[in-house]
Parts: C-alpha cells; sequence; structure tokens
C-alpha cells in the first residue's frame, strides 16, 4: 500500500469509530403504530380445504410440506 492508501483508510477508521450525532438533519422522530396482527397462511390444499399450519408460499397457493406440489414450474407447450 502507498503512504496515500495507507492514509486515506487511517482517517476512514478513525471516522468510524467516531459516535454517531444526536439528531442528524432531515429525520423526524414520529410514533409508529404497531402492525396489525394478521391470522397465519394456512394450507390450501384440498376441497374442504385442509387449513394446516404452518405452510409455505408455492406458485400454486399456500401449501403445507406434505401437500408440496409435484411440480411447481409452468410446463413448456410444444
Amino acid at each position: 500500500m502507498t503512504r496515500a492508501t495507507t492514509a486515506t483508510l487511517a482517517a476512514i477508521r478513525r471516522r468510524l469509530d467516531e459516535p454517531p450525532p444526536e439528531n442528524v438533519p432531515g429525520q423526524l422522530a414520529l410514533d409508529v403504530p404497531a402492525a396489525e396482527d394478521k391470522p397465519p397462511k394456512v394450507c390450501g390444499y384440498g376441497n374442504p380445504r385442509c387449513g394446516a399450519v404452518p405452510t409455505r408460499f408455492y406458485p400454486c397457493g399456500w401449501k403445507r410440506d406434505e401437500h408440496q406440489p409435484a411440480r411447481t414450474t409452468r410446463r413448456k407447450t410444444p
């Protein structure tokens, strides 16, 4: 490394060690309400629906591991 590179890296390290400022210009402190509690996704397999939890999203919908589709990609038509 050259002396200039070493000096630049040392300056950057010193800046990283400094504590952050208390108030950053342009920032506004807001009270953000808590997110809504949504019900968990349920398995959409079968008729009537399976309704098991936990599930995972596949292109054909939310399914549990036992109902995982054999093919999750589209077939190419000739």
